[in-house]
């Protein structure tokens, strides 16, 4: 019995084995007081005149971004305003942190990615152009950031920052007012900005047309920036030069004027109304961005007012001598036929905008290309854009592409159609008495 006793106490023993399990973490408690980076320029909520004035609302949230024993941890904490440019915040801590661990806290909360556990790297990618409300830059947009790390203070069983902890802007705020070249205020349906290559650094979709957009951009290098707006279902464009880098927590207002297609380039680089003294050129179309970049442009292109010559073959012209190479990789995209296709030739590419022309006036500075001639695509462009009988090229001619047909003919667009011309081609040393040249500029 003795023996039994023992048996069946370590069966029991067995099947009902107790082990100690450790305790679950609870948290560390964290409670501190953190401050907007307060100047008289600073970006925030409400607009006051020149100024974006800053304040905490309740209810908001900052993240704290921190690592321990390689494993990266955000934490939400929520936001109590104290009313003088402070908050505090609170949440509890995840890990374990040793006093001394390095945070970094952004606001919103709602600017980082998970995955990555930083700012979100498109976030002024997609913009509504509203201070205020939903999905506007108070929202989502006004972005917030220690710009080194704070150091983590623990105490026992809670948790707060050492020292005084400053959230820096890491964004500038525009106010762009739009206006056609005749100062008429006009509303977009999109807007977007982009760097002088063409990267699109921002798209604003406004729930409803408007004349005036509220823009958050990071901070800006000097340089050549451009603006392309849809308004009233066509394409408007504007390009501004920044000589002095623009600064994040700052606020800027700017009006912006833009040019559409039917308006001229001056000789200064400038855009203008039709009909301006010193224009150049006439802008016949309006791209979009890189994504015509491979078709020797970012932005648009324009045609001279004149022609460069009235009688000319493909390889020279008389009155000015013109070498043109021919662009052999350039296709009329749904127009079979009209590509040379011969390997040999086809790699000779290069962007056609290289092709030099001697033709005066000069061509305008700052903004443009040299004077080309202009592909068969471009030329399908800007005939689609534009029309025909609005070129401003001369009636009952033939007009020169780059485009080869074969090793010894080119593409000509005819002006006898004045809807949308028609395609032909001669050979390059043929000349009808009617083959002109209409000098081209890509921007």
């Amino acid at each position: 019995m003795a023996a039994l006793a023992l048996m069946t106490a370590a069966c029991s023993n067995d099947d009902n084995d107790l082990t100690q399990q450790p305790a679950k973490a609870e948290g560390i408690p964290f409670t501190a007081t953190i401050s907007l980076d307060q100047s008289a320029t600073t970006r925030a909520l409400t607009e006051n005149g020149t100024t974006i004035e800053a304040t905490w609302a309740t209810g908001e949230k900052v993240a704290l971004i921190y690592t321990v024993s390689a494993t990266t941890y955000v934490k939400e904490a929520e936001v109590t305003p104290q009313g003088d440019g402070t908050a505090t915040i609170s949440t509890t801590l995840e890990g374990s942190p040793a006093d001394d661990t390095d945070v970094t806290i952004v606001y919103p909360a709602s600017a980082v990615d998970g995955t990555t556990k930083d700012v979100k790297t498109n976030l002024l990618a997609s913009q509504n152009g509203l201070l205020t409300g939903t999905g506007s830059i108070a929202e989502k947009y006004e972005l917030r950031k220690t710009t080194t790390p704070a150091k983590l203070k623990i105490d026992g069983t809670t948790a707060s920052l050492k020292g005084t902890v400053t959230l820096t802007n890491l964004i500038a705020i525009f106010k762009f007012t739009l206006q056609d070249l005749s100062a008429a205020a006009k509303s977009a349906t999109e807007f977007k900005v982009s760097a002088n290559s063409g990267y699109v650094i921002t798209t604003v979709t406004p729930g409803s047309a408007s004349d005036v957009l509220y823009v958050a951009l990071p901070a800006m290098g000097d340089g050549t920036y451009w603006f392309n707006a849809t308004i009233d279902s066509k394409p408007y464009i504007a390009k501004a030069t920044i000589a002095t880098a623009t600064v994040a927590g700052k606020y800027y207002q700017t009006t912006v004027k833009m040019a559409t297609i039917g308006d001229v380039i001056l000789a200064n680089g400038k855009f203008a109304v039709a009909g301006t003294d010193g224009a150049r050129a006439k802008i016949c179309y309006l791209g979009s961005e890189t994504a015509e970049a491979a078709n020797g442009f970012n932005h648009g292109l324009a045609l001279a007012l004149n022609d460069a010559s009235t009688s000319c073959q493909w390889s020279t012209s008389t009155g000015n001598v013109h070498t043109y190479k021919a662009d052999h990789s350039y296709s009329f995209a749904s127009e079979s036929g009209l590509q040379y296709n011969d390997a040999t030739h086809n790699s000779e590419f290069y962007p056609a905008f290289k092709a030099a022309i001697t033709y005066s006036p000069a061509a305008p500075t700052v903004c443009c290309s040299s004077w080309f001639l202009a592909s068969g695509y471009q030329w399908k462009q800007m005939i689609g854009a534009t029309g025909l009988n609005n070129l401003g090229l001369t009636g009952n001619a033939y007009y020169w592409s780059s485009t080869e047909r074969t090793n010894g003919s080119a593409w000509i667009i005819s002006t006898f159609d004045v809807d949308w011309g028609s395609w032909s081609s001669i050979d390059k040393d043929g000349d009808s008495g009617l083959s002109r040249v209409r000098a081209c500029l890509a921007f």
